[in-house]
């Protein structure tokens, strides 16, 4: 038969009613297999109080501490002077063990007696799982854990299972071919800048070639620059023609004989 889990309730002496509730819930766990000790089984210890609860504490597997607003007051040393010396006692002992396994705790389990005295866990056991035992499903939680019977069981772990490779492919992907879309500026060498708002002259040039088709030739005028020049190629070789520049008089003398020689009325 294996050995009994050996647990120790750590407590206050609250009340009355509180030590009674330690003593029937340390005699439960004994009757069902788990050798539970507490103060209310001892007259007095031979090795006296204080080794009595050092020994507890050291040799017991679990130890559960039951937490009220009272043990949290003597956990911490703030109770007054020559009252509750066993509770402070067993708080220090407690913080010590913690303190040398560097904070490390499966031994130090919280209980409440009531939900209310979860804001009186001390500090040091805020991270570990606390059960309450108000009502049988907390109570049997605990029983699970103090005799090494968990809710859920780990499966054993199985095989890796082999999965398919993939093959490569033989030859690589090919890129998408994306639209290009140019969003710079023309090469321009006119030293004058680009009028941005320049939509071509569509219609003046379907006016011209009309004109040229029905009467062989017409004139086209304008401020010096590159449109004519533009307008120039999108009409037939060789029927249009623009002047020179001139200044001065040069410039009155070709405009005069561009007017003459396309029979235009001279202004």
């Amino acid at each position: 038969m294996p050995e009994a889990t050996k647990v120790f309730i750590s407590y206050s002496h609250d009340s009355p009613e509180h030590v009674d509730r330690v003593l029937a819930l340390s005699g439960r766990l004994r009757k069902q297999g788990v050798d539970c000790r507490i103060d209310q089984y001892e007259e007095s210890p031979q090795e006296g109080w204080p080794r009595w609860c050092a020994r507890q504490v050291e040799q017991s597997e679990f130890v559960l501490v039951a937490c009220t607003q009272t043990y949290l007051r003597r956990f911490k040393g703030e109770e007054e002077p020559g009252k509750g010396l066993g509770g402070t006692w067993e708080g220090h002992i407690i913080s010590q063990e913690l303190y040398n396994a560097q904070g490390k705790d499966s031994k130090f389990i919280p209980v409440l007696f009531s939900p209310q005295d979860a804001a009186h866990i001390p500090l040091t056991l805020q991270g570990a799982t606390h059960y309450e035992l108000g009502g049988p499903e907390g109570y049997n939680l605990l029983y699970r854990r103090l005799t090494h019977q968990p809710l859920v069981a780990m499966p054993p772990l199985g095989s890796v299972i082999t999965m398919p490779v993939q093959p490569a492919p033989q030859e690589l992907p090919s890129l998408p071919q994306l639209e290009r879309k140019q969003d710079f500026l023309p090469q321009w060498n006119v030293p004058y800048p680009r009028n941005p708002f320049f939509t071509g002259r569509e219609k003046i040039l379907e006016a011209l070639r009309a004109a040229l088709e029905k009467r062989g030739r017409a004139a086209l005028s304008g401020l010096g620059g590159v449109a004519r020049r533009r307008r120039r190629r999108n009409t037939p070789a060789g029927i249009a023609r623009s002047t020179r520049r001139f200044s001065g008089r040069g410039l009155n003398r070709g405009t005069h004989c561009f007017q003459t020689s396309c029979r235009l009325p001279v202004c």
